[in-house]
């Protein structure tokens, strides 16, 4: 399996949980990294990690110097947010498919169906947006140039038909067309993603991304059968002390058998004060 990550060291802890979480049911895993703001010694580590608890290899890939005026998230403020969209022209020419995945995400079972699909002449798959129906969604697709019957699909985890993308899509047309919409876009790279592959995504089951919120108060035993892919979309995140969702357990689950007992105990601390914290979940 070839999968692709693109994270700044904000994100470096969480991304190696979900790649300990996808190494409990893949164990033959490539794992090619996006990366500019990165140190030496933060790839090192990251390496280290990888061998040792996913058995997994891993292979930077400096993207410095793209993306470098282009329109930031004020949540997320750093190009590494558009470097998915590198993927068919920075990785190696004989990959055939590349399996991006966020680093807010837990892996509760096999990909190998989703990765290994036929792609049916489409240059990517993924799954449709949550909130796609919602009203600020309808008005962004308006505003994107989408029509009312286009789907709108969350980026987070996206499977790539790299042969296809880099014959049919330049990187000069990604650039022009970012800045055509530079005003529009809300969502950032999931919005320029949507404009590229509007006749051209392959729809999937939710369960290869279902996208939870902060709010949520569900139980894992409420979609354990139908989640695959668990994406902790929205913020804070289930490692921050103001996540008031129910499914941060899972997450620190895969945490803490991945070796994070002191990211846990600041967790811990930070939300609930001096208590010790329960490092038996189950």
């Amino acid at each position: 399996m070839n999968l692709l990550i693109s994270i700044c060291e904000s994100f470096l802890t969480p991304a190696k949980v979900m790649l300990y979480s996808l190494s409990r049911f893949h164990d033959d895993v490539d794992i090619y990294l996006l990366y500019s703001s990165l140190s030496k010694e933060d790839i090192k580590d990251l390496d280290f990690f990888l061998i040792n608890k996913c058995k997994a290899r891993l292979h930077p890939v400096c993207a410095s110097g793209f993306f470098t005026n282009v329109p930031l998230s004020s949540r997320y403020k750093k190009p590494e947010l558009y470097y998915r969209i590198l993927a068919p022209y920075l990785l190696p020419a004989e990959l055939d498919r590349v399996l991006y995945l966020d680093a807010d995400i837990i892996i509760n079972g096999s990909l190998n169906e989703f990765y290994n699909q036929s792609f049916e002449d489409n240059y990517a798959a993924a799954v449709r947006d949550r909130f796609e129906n919602i009203d600020k969604v309808v008005v962004l697709k308006e505003k994107l140039g989408l029509k009312n019957g286009d789907a709108y699909f969350n980026s987070g985890v996206l499977l790539f038909n790299l042969a296809l993308f880099r014959k049919e899509i330049k990187l000069d047309d990604i650039m022009a067309l970012i800045e055509e919409k530079r005003e529009a876009l809300r969502y950032f790279d999931q919005d320029v993603l949507n404009c590229l592959l509007k006749n051209h995504i392959k729809l999937c089951s939710q369960e290869y991304n279902t996208q939870t919120y902060p709010f949520d108060q569900c139980s894992l035993s409420d979609i354990k059968d139908t989640a695959v892919v668990i994406h902790y979309t929205g913020l804070p995140k289930p490692w921050s002390p103001e996540y008031n969702g129910t499914l941060d357990y899972l997450y620190w689950k895969n945490a803490l058998n991945a070796g994070f007992n002191e990211d846990y105990q600041d967790y811990w601390e930070n939300k609930f004060g001096s208590q010790d914290p329960d490092f038996t979940i189950d």
